[in-house]
């Protein structure tokens, strides 16, 4: 496989994106967009990148995912073809009713070896689209989880604190939560949990989600 490392040069100076790079790839190689050959796609491709890093360019992060991705399908249908392979290979032979081991469920997708670049390039959108909502959701969750967690004051100092507001021996749950929000909730719940850890308080809740009751235990 030989790729023209001119043209690779200009294209990257003229900042082309990964479909272009995609259709000179398969330009240079012969292919026909209608009927692309996955796993001669992928080592293409592979060689392209071993270019880049070459000529010591950086590899957007994209590139790293389609790689992947075709890395993966190269390998599905590389061992799609082994087991059919192997299943012609295996000679006739005389069937034994009681040993016939029991259906396996069938591939929840058959690799194709071949595509056209219309199909391959829709794959690849969707593929990017899955992994920035994945991302997306990830950073909506851990700015979630930071908006409940308030910095600064030391865990201790907020066990002391809590501690020394179960007046009289007893209180509730609700009595500690200055205001019914998530963040004050998690600022009284876990000193509680360190507290009852420590056998210095005893919690107990009637039913699932209603109050809870807490009293100091007794040395």
């Amino acid at each position: 496989m030989i790729i023209d490392e001119t043209k690779l040069i200009h294209t990257i100076v003229l900042g082309s994106d990964w479909q272009e790079v995609l259709t000179n790839i398969i330009v240079e190689q012969n292919m026909d967009p209608k009927d692309i050959d996955i796993i001669d796609l992928a080592n293409a491709f592979l060689k392209y990148l071993h270019t880049l890093k070459k000529f010591d360019f950086r590899i957007p992060a994209r590139f790293i995912l389609i790689a992947s991705i075709l890395l993966r399908m190269k390998c599905d249908l590389l061992l799609e073809e082994e087991i059919e392979k192997q299943q012609k290979e295996q000679s006739p032979s005389k069937i034994d009713i009681e040993r016939i081991p029991l259906l396996s469920p069938p591939l929840t997708r058959r690799p194709t070896r071949k595509v056209s670049l219309d199909e391959l390039i829709t794959a690849l959108n969707k593929a990017f689209a899955f992994k920035e909502m994945k991302e997306t959701k990830k950073i909506r969750m851990r700015r979630a989880v930071e908006g409940i967690i308030r910095p600064a004051e030391d865990i201790e100092v907020k066990i002391n604190k809590i501690f020394n507001q179960i007046l009289g021996g007893k209180t509730t749950f609700s009595t500690l939560v200055p205001k019914w929000n998530r963040k004050d909730i998690v600022d009284v719940f876990l000193p509680l949990l360190y507290l009852e850890q420590r056998g210095k308080i005893l919690c107990e809740q009637e039913d699932f989600f209603k109050e809870i009751y807490i009293k100091i235990r007794s040395v």
